[in-house]
């Protein structure tokens, strides 16, 4: 059985008999639950976990989350204490806090990351080019850090995640790859699926306004459009989407595409349940992709690694893995949106 420790100062809390750890795509901010049920001892001292103290998740030692305890529910009767913790990321802080509106001009994502992420003493790390500056960009008043910094992620086609030492990462999906592969009778222990045609579409046309300019004229710059067509959905099933900003006919129709695959990688998605929290070659995880071989689902090829669940409870150590096709997470480079148009002007 693997060796899990809840780190505070320099006091290893071990011993856990439920762990529940959470890494994935969908959320910048890992967590986790912790439990323990004792045996009553008067003569032992209470376990010091407190909330809102500094915390490291260590899994046989190597580092997979560094954060806060949420929440700390100690309990007791005649026979028993039971304590559980609670916790999150470092980046949690810039999923719950908000501050006043501001607005900057000529900055990158990175840098608007790392002004953002400063006062929290949060380090913001990019392995992907960010992309150029924004002519202006801000946050609205009341606004949550994590979600103005993810609308700024989806315009330069990246996403924003968490590593094991709590850092805000700027980053695409899929970029590494686990080399253990997912095989239907050797380590998948079961498995659930979800299919689905309620997102998807035979026919997706994009419809944009473009800015006129002394070479467009206002009829044409009024009705750029894009199309593409799904030949898997075998029924007729159109839709038309209304581009966010600013774009020509060309635009329309790579975001029409990009529609069309997204939807269709978010539609296949399957978890698998395997032994324990490794593979051959480490901790299962999140971004990574994977080989898929299941016969059963349909499967033969790599898929991304969504998310991780690590888990131990009556049934045992064991992880879920949620895997998608990689185009699910594919994400395209959008035009700025206008200042008037996007809240961020004065």
């Amino acid at each position: 059985m693997s060796d899990l420790a809840l780190v505070i100062g320099n006091t290893r809390h071990r011993g856990w008999l439920s762990v529940d750890i959470r890494r994935g795509l969908d959320q910048i901010a890992d967590s986790f639950d912790l439990s323990l049920t004792e045996r009553w001892d008067e003569s032992s001292e209470p376990r010091p976990v407190r909330a809102g103290e500094p915390c490291r998740v260590e899994i046989d030692g190597e580092l997979v989350l560094t954060g806060y305890v949420d929440d700390v529910l100690p309990s007791y009767d005649d026979k028993s204490h039971t304590i559980v913790a609670s916790g999150r990321s470092r980046t949690a802080d810039l999923v719950d806090c908000s501050a006043g509106a501001d607005t900057w001009t000529d900055r990158t994502l990175l840098a608007i990351a790392r002004r953002l992420a400063e006062p929290f003493g949060i380090e913001v790390i990019a392995d992907v080019d960010t992309g150029a500056p924004f002519r202006t960009a801000g946050i609205e008043e009341g606004q949550p850090f994590a979600e103005a910094l993810e609308q700024l992620a989806r315009i330069r086609a990246v996403h924003l995640v968490t590593d094991a030492q709590g850092r805000l990462v700027i980053t695409r999906p899929g970029q590494a790859r686990t080399p253990t592969a997912l095989v239907l009778g050797e380590n998948i222990r079961k498995a659930s699926g979800r299919f689905t045609l309620r997102d998807r579409f035979s026919d997706y046309q994009v419809l944009a306004q473009q800015n006129s300019n002394d070479n467009v004229f206002a009829r044409a710059a009024a009705e750029p459009s894009g199309m593409a067509t799904d030949g898997r959905i075998t029924r007729y099933r159109p839709t038309v989407i209304l581009a966010d900003t600013a774009t020509d006919s060309a635009g329309c129709e790579e975001r029409a595409r990009w529609e069309r695959a997204k939807r269709w990688g978010s539609s296949r998605g399957v978890t698998y349940t395997v032994h324990g929290w490794r593979h051959r070659d480490g901790l299962w995880t999140p971004s990574h992709q994977v080989r898929v071989r299941d016969r059963w689902m349909g499967f033969d090829d790599w898929m991304l690694i969504a998310g991780v669940q690590h888990l131990l409870d009556q049934e045992g150590e064991r992880t879920e893995i949620r895997v998608v096709p990689p185009e699910a997470y594919d994400r395209i480079e959008l035009p700025e949106p206008e200042a008037e148009d996007s809240g961020w002007a004065d």
